[in-house]
């Protein structure tokens, strides 16, 4: 007796001596049966596994590519007016069965009209933005857990584009594949990531001179995803299975990540306390996988940068054990190949008088961020070297300075740069600017500088033209720039910086790199020769679109 194998219904034959294994055809090639000797089929028998496995295997592909094929295909109407377009339904579930949909796109075809209305149909289809496969905009394949307009698909376009590159400064393009993957299957994800999107897009348009019928409309979108986000996300935790689940983590961890770069405490904070609550049930830190956890630890060091706080979440041994590059990169960058613009970095900092009496641990961060930067630039240049958890190098860093606070009572110095090095983590690296939480992340700049201001021109004014700089930089837009201006044209006279190779040369001795495309440092230096001649405006915020 020989055992068949099928996806859909069992059947029994006899299989041809010396068969172990053969699959029957129909004559559309696809393999509908597998009959397989019944004496063979053990354990042991890896053949006769491997054939079933990848019988299997094929029969799963060829129904996922009919079923996407027949729902390109224009479907019946409604029956109250022939002349509208059905185009599915909006509620279509993630784990729908391929068996179940083939079937039911069968039926739509069989009971579509022809004639006049197929050839209206086929003509709409055709001329549709959804006609063509483009990553820029609709998904051929209806693949989405929700219905996607086209300006959704615009948003998600642009997330996997520009927003990606600023979350991840290394690998984005890998990383873009990663969000869509999990977005497209889970809706409150995908409405998440899409609100955040479209506000992004609203301050984009409003760098741009865009009209304000635009942006009003990108700032109407992101409101009305925010709240099918929370809806969603409400559904999801009245189901007790899915309320404790990994995958509910990760979208509640995303919630916290954007709600911190939008400056919204309020939702940080309850948003925070369910994300507690979810770790808790789940086992803790350590039992999650390592993506979900650095989603984790990014909303955490995203949500202390914006209330200059410590992290909620310790750091996981296990989930640093995992980072590749951890222990390579903090002892040297010897190894690396370091372009001769990047020998210099930081040399200011070790070689002034002020440096030797700093605490032992801001001497680790100023030599750690060297390294990270040098790191960084280099990988621009050569991307074969970086490995698919390095992005995690910048979130440990972060978590380990947002995790220290010097008193202004020791070292005036210390805090101010503390703060600046936070900052141009969020500002060169994380690209931040434009996002509300750094104005207060300047903010809380501005306040330790001020006691420290009058030591900080005595004895380090070279070191306090750079946080100055940094400041400036970060501040573009925001209520404190004014402030960080005025002081940065005095200092630069205090030390005769006219040209701006110069003021380049003093900030590179420090930490600062050219980045293509980027002209904040230039725009500010502007500013610093003008703010003697000229009433001051403070600039608008810019967007900086970065390209993969």
């Amino acid at each position: 007796m020989s055992s068949p194998v099928s996806s859909k219904s069992s059947s029994s034959s006899s299989s041809s001596p010396g068969t172990e294994a053969s699959p029957r055809l129909r004559g559309n090639s696809k393999p509908t049966f597998l009959f397989i000797d019944s004496q063979a089929d053990k354990p042991q028998n890896r053949s006769v596994n491997r054939q079933k496995q990848a019988f299997l295997l094929r029969n799963y592909h060829w129904k996922k590519k009919q079923a996407s094929i027949e729902r390109l295909k224009p479907s019946k109407p409604s029956k109250q007016s022939p002349c509208h377009v059905h185009r599915g339904t909006s509620n279509f579930s993630p784990a729908y069965p391929w068996d179940a949909l083939a079937e039911e796109n069968e039926d739509f075809q069989s009971d579509r009209p022809q004639g006049t209305f197929n050839q209206v149909a086929k003509r709409s289809q055709m001329w549709s933005l959804k006609a063509y496969l483009s990553q820029g905009f609709v998904d051929p394949f209806s693949a989405s857990a929700v219905q996607m307009s086209d300006s959704m698909n615009l948003y998600f376009h642009h997330f996997r584009i520009h927003t990606i590159a600023s979350c991840y400064p290394l690998d984005s393009t890998r990383m873009s594949i990663w969000w869509w993957q999990r977005a497209i299957s889970q809706p409150a994800l995908l409405q998440a990531l899409l609100f955040l999107t479209a506000g992004h897009h609203a301050t984009l348009e409003s760098n741009n001179g865009v009209a304000s019928t635009a942006i009003e409309k990108s700032i109407k979108d992101s409101l009305r995803l925010r709240g099918n986000t929370l809806k969603t996300l409400n559904d999801i935790l009245q189901d007790p299975v899915k309320a404790v689940a990994e995958s509910t983590t990760l979208i509640v961890a995303s919630l916290v990540a954007i709600e911190a770069v939008d400056a919204n405490f309020e939702a940080v904070h309850a948003h925070m306390k369910g994300l507690k609550r979810l770790i808790h049930l789940l086992g803790g830190l350590d039992a999650l996988d390592h993506m979900t956890l650095s989603k984790i630890y990014q909303c955490d060091v995203k949500s202390a940068a914006l209330q200059n706080s410590r992290p909620t979440f310790r750091l996981s041994a296990r989930w640093r054990s995992e980072i590749l590059q951890e222990s390579t990169l903090c002892r040297s960058t010897e190894h690396l190949h370091v372009s001769t613009s990047l020998e210099k970095l930081g040399s200011r900092f070790f070689a002034a008088p002020w440096y030797p009496p700093l605490d032992d641990t801001l001497k680790t961060f100023v030599q750690v961020l060297r390294r990270l930067i040098i790191y960084f630039e280099t990988a621009q240049q050569q991307p074969s070297i970086v490995l698919p958890t390095d992005n995690d190098l910048f979130l440990v860093f972060e978590h380990q300075l947002l995790s220290t606070v010097y008193k202004t009572g020791t070292t005036l110095l210390q805090e101010p740069l503390r703060l600046s090095l936070l900052i141009y983590l969020n500002l060169r690296i994380w690209h931040f600017q434009a996002f509300p939480f750094m104005q207060f992340m300047v903010e809380a700049l501005r306040r330790s500088l001020v006691p420290a201001y009058g030591h900080a021109q005595s004895t380090a004014p070279d070191l306090l033209f750079w946080i100055l700089f940094i400041g400036g930089m970060a501040s573009q837009g925001y209520k404190c720039h004014p402030w960080f201006v005025s002081r940065l044209t005095e200092t630069a006279r205090r030390l005769d910086l006219v040209e701006w190779e110069k003021a380049r040369e003093t900030l590179g001795g420090f930490f600062y790199t050219d980045q293509p495309g980027e002209r904040g440092a230039e725009n500010l230096w502007n500013e610093v020769l003008l703010m003697e001649s000229y009433p001051y405006i403070a600039p608008k915020p810019t967007f900086q679109v970065l390209m993969l």
